[in-house]
């Protein structure tokens, strides 16, 4: 007999995402229209949409912006899921034949405000024999303005960070990211980690690809 039962996958977890990421040149604010915009999957996921996502990219780095339709309340850590927090995950190479994790990609946390002496660093887990040094977190560049009704966080991911970055010889990224507020469920972009452990399934990323 059966005592339970496993939550259907979501129907976006049976494609994958292609999106384009404009160029923007390095010291730019990363304008607010569409053409920066990253595309909804709320609705595929049967989530709430509460923030909106910007991405842009140059040969120095790339640079998000999120807009948070919510009062910033609290930021904890090492729980950073109690509290309002962003996951970043990138993979450099975009490569969808392999069913881990593998050197190029990078998990990052960035918390809206510094907690016990932690605003953003790396995460990323690896096989043993496929791994590189997880980054300087103060090379990770973040900013954060609130109003009564919302926050926004802009992270600048730069070169030094992005293990295998090299838009000249790569032209796309894998990218998802999951943004957590302290009541109510998280919302995630492309894939939910109430389905799958988003960080080791890096084929289920979207594929953005790196237009200029």
């Amino acid at each position: 007999m059966i005592s339970g039962y496993l939550d259907p996958l979501a129907p976006m977890h049976f494609f994958t995402l292609h999106h384009r990421i404009p160029y923007l040149e390095k010291g730019k604010d990363i304008p607010m229209g569409k053409k920066y915009q990253l595309p909804s999957t709320e609705p595929f996921l049967g989530e709430d949409h509460f923030a909106e996502a910007y991405a842009s990219w140059n040969e120095s780095g790339i640079k998000l912006r999120f807009i948070v339709s919510k009062p910033f309340e609290t930021a904890v850590y090492p729980q950073f899921t109690q509290g309002d927090a962003i996951e970043l995950f990138v993979d450099t190479r975009d490569l969808k034949d392999t069913g881990f994790a593998t050197r190029f990609c990078h998990h990052f946390l960035i918390l809206p405000q510094e907690v016990q002496g932690v605003r953003a660093l790396e995460l990323s887990h690896f096989r043993a024999e496929d791994s590189h040094p997880l980054c300087e977190p103060d090379l990770i560049i973040t900013q954060f303005m609130e109003s009564s009704k919302e926050y926004f966080v802009e992270i600048t991911l730069p070169l030094e960070v992005l293990y295998g970055f090299d838009p000249t010889q790569f032209d796309k990224l894998g990218l998802t990211y999951t943004v957590h507020r302290p009541k109510g469920k998280p919302q995630h972009f492309t894939l939910s980690s109430s389905y799958v452990t988003i960080g080791a399934n890096p084929s289920m990323w979207s594929s953005c690809h790196l237009i200029k």
